[in-house]
């Protein structure tokens, strides 16, 4: 089986990137069959085993000609058909994949243009005494875990279990950030539509990778939250916008931190010919000092960008010994309404914890996963999954963009984010890094060498959906996996960002432009076509599986607030209905999503729910 699927994969590879050596193949090949070992949902493995098997066979060259491999690629990405769209995209996007990483710390594509050297960042053990019995466990290190630890501090003896390492350093080693510093390696995909979740996996969770884009909770969001939970002015409060004027105070959240970069500039350019509004997006940083890291997504430890370690952890505020990483929280063992204990497990080990009260806060993946694994039963427990289903649209210019540089996000636009019942979309600038970019624009309808020889030319967008649509958990054990699917409003929508950001991009005078479609859309210049009628195939895309590649790194709503536990997980002040000492404060306590990135949401709604404690 072994010996088929490495034929299967380099005769594919081959065809599809004919402009890499054979060493450049062997580290991709490496890197695929790692994924393939690691990948969570066993099942779509197997789906893709059996496509290499049969693809292995001699038979195949009576059908499918060598040379043809691209155009074959290509077929099954358009096909109607479900099962084919699926291996198509998925084929593409996983050697996309498997051309920007690499086990050896260098992907194969980044000798093929002007990239920065990688520089490798380092993972810190501290291994702190474990305690029998602590006052509050605050399970999870991020934007609502961070501030809760600090908030209970003042009154409690507190605990944080972290499952993940500590970052050390600055790296723009895409490989070891997304390896130490994400969940399942960053390749983790909802089924139903495929949809890449991007979550944090460190000591300050979401905060130590994010792009520093710090938008408030908007109003209207607000008003909607109080009217999903039957209320009058409690998250539209005073005393909910002085939680969040306190979170942005504290991490210095301003637009002055801010600049649009080089690799925005057109899209800033093309958004205003288009007479579409855009502003400078507000940073959690000290200063703008930080202004040239673009590759903070990779885990930073950098002292102007304040992530919940810098901001909530700091000595002055909180006891390091108190920090517990690398340690794993597998469930709450419950008696009589109360959690007793947390089991956790920590180098192998495993070991009960006393605890007086329980703060979850694991993200809106896990917090359900460990709740679930303790016995707690609610049935909106791991359902009504947001994910902000992302898009995205990249331009080539004739002038150079470095498309990774400055910055990682400069501008956006909320003119369309409540485009119709509340519901909308944000229009944002996008870093692309390759091991980012190249999964959703795979590319393998053209010359693949011209490509990233022209990479530096290339700068992009990305269309971040408001979503109706909802998920669940559909298995816990081992590796709870999750199902998405979007629907004809969304879809609806999201094809509208695209169709804004097309036209941007050619306004701009842009050359070439792809959409992030399977297979990926590609419109030149030098063809002559229309852009009106490339804009009209856009709108023509199927809300079907695997027709739009799609990736999310914000979860939301998966343990929803409301007061009443037939229509959610945790009450008003975030306790969870039915456990006296249990509170959760992540994002999955959402009553819908927040519109806007979330990290203030998160922190805001944390620090509001855990001063009334």
């Amino acid at each position: 089986m072994k010996k088929r699927i490495s034929k299967s994969f380099n005769s594919i590879f081959s065809n599809l990137y004919p402009n890499f050596d054979q060493n450049e193949a062997k580290n991709s090949e490496e890197y695929f069959n790692f994924i393939i070992k690691n990948y969570p949902d066993k099942s779509e493995i197997n789906q893709l085993k059996g496509f290499f098997l049969i693809f292995s066979l001699g038979i195949r060259k009576l059908f499918v000609k060598d040379k043809n491999i691209p155009q074959y690629i290509n077929n099954l990405q358009s096909s109607n058909i479900s099962l084919f769209r699926k291996l198509g995209s998925g084929i593409t996007a996983l050697f996309g994949l498997s051309t920007a990483r690499s086990l050896n710390g260098e992907g194969s594509v980044y000798k093929h243009f002007d990239y920065p050297i990688y520089k490798n960042g380092k993972i810190e053990k501290k291994d702190n005494e474990i305690p029998e019995s602590i006052e509050v466990a605050v399970i999870g290190s991020g934007s609502g875990g961070g501030i809760a630890a600090n908030v209970l501090n003042e009154k409690y003896e507190v605990g944080i279990f972290e499952k993940g390492s500590y970052a050390n350093g600055e790296t723009n080693n895409e490989t070891f950030g997304y390896h130490n510093f994400y969940e399942t390696f960053a390749i983790q995909q909802t089924r139903g539509y495929k949809v890449l979740l991007l979550a944090g996996n460190g000591v300050g969770g979401g905060t130590s990778i994010n792009w520093t884009t710090s938008l408030r909770t908007p109003e209207n969001i607000l008003s909607e939250w109080d009217v999903l939970t039957g209320q009058n002015n409690y998250f539209n409060s005073s005393e909910f916008k002085n939680s969040m004027d306190y979170v942005c105070s504290q991490l210095n959240v301003s637009e002055a931190n801010n600049t649009i970069p080089q690799k925005e500039v057109k899209l800033a350019e093309g958004l205003k010919l288009n007479n579409v509004n855009y502003k400078i997006i507000p940073r959690n940083t000290s200063d703008d000092q930080c202004l040239e890291n673009g590759f903070s997504t990779f885990g930073h430890s950098d002292e102007s960008i304040n992530s919940s370690y810098k901001t909530w952890f700091a000595e002055d505020k909180f006891d390091s010994r108190n920090i517990f990483s690398n340690t794993s929280v597998k469930n709450l063992t419950i008696s009589n309404g109360r959690a007793t204990h947390i089991n956790i497990e920590k180098n192998g080990n495993l070991k009960k914890i006393a605890v007086k009260k329980v703060i979850l806060a694991a993200s809106s993946l896990n917090t359900p996963k460990i709740l679930l694994n303790s016995g707690y039963k609610n049935k909106h427990l791991g359902q009504h999954l947001k994910l902000h289903p992302v898009s995205g649209v990249a331009g080539k210019f004739s002038e150079e963009q470095k498309p990774w540089a400055g910055t990682m996000q400069g501008i956006y636009s909320d003119d369309n984010l409540f485009m119709k019942d509340n519901y909308g979309y944000l229009l944002e600038g996008l870093p692309m890094h390759p091991s980012l970019f190249f999964p959703f624009f795979p590319n393998n309808q053209d010359n693949f060498g011209d490509f990233i020889k022209s990479y530096n030319q290339w700068s992009g967008g990305i269309v971040l959906t408001s979503d109706t649509s909802s998920g669940s958990i559909i298995n816990k054990n081992p590796q709870h996996l999750w199902d998405y699917n979007l629907n004809n409003f969304d879809h609806s929508n999201l094809l509208h960002g695209i169709e804004s950001l097309v036209r941007a991009n050619y306004l701009a005078g842009a050359e070439e432009i792809m959409v992030a479609a399977s297979p990926t859309m590609h419109w030149k210049k030098s063809s002559n076509e229309n852009i009106d009628d490339f804009v009209n195939k856009i709108k023509a895309i199927k809300n079907e599986p695997f027709r739009m590649l799609l990736g999310s790194a914000h979860q939301m709503g998966t343990a929803r607030i409301n007061p009443n536990p037939e229509h959610g997980v945790v009450d008003l002040d975030g306790k969870v209905h039915g456990l006296e000492n249990v509170y959760i404060v992540d994002a999955s306590t959402f009553p819908r999503c927040s519109g806007v990135n979330p990290m203030i949401s998160i922190q805001s709604m944390s620090h509001f729910l855990m001063s009334k404690i």
